[in-house]
């Protein structure tokens, strides 16, 4: 790791949570390895859940003066987590975990010196492979499909791991519900002219819990890239 770079820059990691008992635990101990020799904070997002969520992050705030913890009772779902953890962020970037970790803490390292490195405003990881089973593959095509050709993005997964200065971020149009955050940042960045520099990353099957994506989320979906098409971005 480049750790000669980390003096210059830094990062929050925002980590939204919705009953993630058997994951939360090992995501915040393999962030903090991967991120321990660089100026880092962990915010932890607690969106309404019912097991056990609360009470590990609480006591893993308590433990550690880099992770930060804020809940509200009531699920609100993703973009109103993530937006929570924006309000939070101190540091010069900020990128956003899922639980499970799917994308690796240490792939979210290798982003991050990348970026820094290379002065970047904002990159985009690049999947090399998923491990979908064929229905979410097909799912996962003709979405990303839609947003390229609809919203005229150059992305391959517009819902992969996302690195931003913080600054940049904060200046975004970030309002709609669900899981539209992830196209609002990137209608955003374009909107903006700023570069979208994709890096290639590994992705890796869930070790725990349940995947939140369903069939019940393909309209709703549909309805914000035809919404953010229709604004103009």
């Amino acid at each position: 790791m480049t750790g000669w770079i980390d003096w210059q820059m830094s990062i929050s990691i925002i980590i939204p949570v919705y009953n993630e008992e058997e994951c939360i635990e090992r995501c915040i101990e393999e962030t903090q390895k991967a991120f321990h020799d660089t100026d880092y904070e962990i915010i932890m997002v607690n969106d309404g859940s019912k097991d056990r969520s609360h009470e590990i992050m609480g006591r893993l705030a308590v433990q550690n003066h880099q992770v930060k913890y804020v809940a509200y009772a009531n699920n609100k779902g993703y973009s109103h987590a993530i937006r929570k953890g924006i309000q939070l962020a101190s540091k010069e970037y900020t990128s956003y975990l899922d639980a499970d970790l799917q994308y690796p803490s240490t792939e979210l390292r290798h982003m991050y010196d990348f970026a820094v490195t290379n002065k970047q405003v904002f990159v985009l990881g690049r999947p090399a492979q998923k491990y979908y089973e064929l229905h979410r593959r097909l799912m996962s095509f003709a979405y990303n499909l839609l947003v390229s050709k609809l919203l005229d993005l150059p992305v391959t997964d517009a819902n992969s791991l996302k690195l931003i200065k913080t600054h940049t971020l904060r200046e975004l149009d970030l309002r709609r519900e669900r899981g539209a955050i992830e196209l609002e940042v990137l209608v955003g960045i374009a909107k903006r002219s700023i570069p979208i520099t994709l890096f290639p990353v590994r992705v890796q099957e869930r070790f725990a819990g349940k995947s939140k994506c369903s069939l019940r989320l393909i309209y709703p979906t549909i309805q914000t890239i035809l919404e953010l098409r229709n604004s103009g971005r």
